[in-house]
């Protein structure tokens, strides 16, 4: 049953309605309520499926309250805080409270995902949270596209929650926060099956190792801030030159240097043949590096015919 804060409650003849008048009448809702609709019945719920009313993603957010964020063909999104039992929209004409006494945060989740034929959350993203809430996360969330770690986070909820919610991204994980307290532990992000990951913290310089480079299994890397010496590139470049039977995943990796440092093209360079910045393979493998103040671009794999 749903209740509302509002002093009306839905017409239900509107369920007597011919076929077509009631799937007009669908069309016609804004997603807000169709949504209140969605949750008086199972029936009500299926009737919202069917009409298969078009968003573009729907996002997540654990902070200091838990919000459902839908993002609409329009520009606006729309926000719901939410929490066991309850779900609270705020709009123009006031606050609006849906309540179903049984639902989890699973269960709202869930609720959205099936009436909008969504397969997962789009985004998650994880601010300061106490980290036993972590836990209610994993269990809420079974799967995103990108995961994103703010920099709200304390060392200890950021590090707590790459490694509770990092496998369940399936695409993209962002960290704004430097978690990796000895050498080896990179690896364990940087290993990851991802199509990008994105690293930014300027406070705490992320130290980027050869064997690093060496493990990276992400398509697309970008690190902004990178401590890594010419001598690791120019090592990792001459094993590059050399594996001309190997497969390396990434297609590019970006590193963003301290501010005020730019690499020193010799020693990156020393012993190995280049053509302007194009390193060529036996196998017909390229890698384009190219340099813009202190960042450090290589582009992997374009093959020439």
């Amino acid at each position: 049953m749903l209740f509302s804060s509002l002093p009306y409650a839905m017409p239900i003849r509107i369920l007597s309605l011919p076929s077509a008048d009631l799937q007009y009448t669908l069309n016609c809702m804004d997603i807000c309520d169709l949504i209140a609709f969605s949750l008086c019945s199972n029936r009500t719920k299926h009737l919202v499926k069917s009409s298969k009313r078009k968003i573009e993603y729907i996002d997540t957010e654990f902070g200091s309250h838990s919000s459902i964020i839908i993002k609409p063909p329009t520009d606006e999104f729309i926000f719901f805080e939410f929490d066991d039992s309850w779900i609270e929209l705020a709009r123009r004409n006031g606050v609006e409270v849906f309540r179903k006494p049984k639902f989890t945060h699973r269960d709202w989740v869930d609720h959205f995902l099936n009436i909008f034929n969504e397969s997962m959350i789009n985004e998650l993203s994880i601010e300061d949270v106490d980290v036993s809430y972590l836990d209610t996360v994993k269990e809420t969330i079974s799967k995103c596209n990108r995961l994103e770690i703010t920099n709200d986070c304390s060392h200890d909820v950021a590090k707590i929650a790459f490694s509770k919610l990092s496998p369940i991204a399936v695409d993209t994980v962002a960290l704004q926060k430097n978690i990796f307290d000895n050498e080896s532990d990179i690896s364990k992000l940087l290993s990851l099956n991802l199509e990008s990951a994105y690293l930014d913290d300027h406070r705490k310089p992320f130290e980027i190792k050869l064997e690093d480079l060496l493990v990276l299994n992400i398509t697309e890397l970008m690190i902004e801030i990178a401590n890594i010496s010419e001598q690791e590139l120019n090592r990792f470049l001459k094993l590059w030159m050399k594996g001309n039977h190997g497969f390396y995943r990434p297609k590019v990796i970006m590193l963003f240097l301290e501010d005020g440092r730019e690499i020193n093209h010799d020693k990156v360079f020393e012993g190995i043949n280049h053509e302007a910045f194009r390193l060529n393979r036996t196998d017909g493998k390229e890698l384009i590096i190219s340099t813009h103040g202190n960042v450090f671009i290589l582009r992997f794999d374009i093959k020439y015919e």
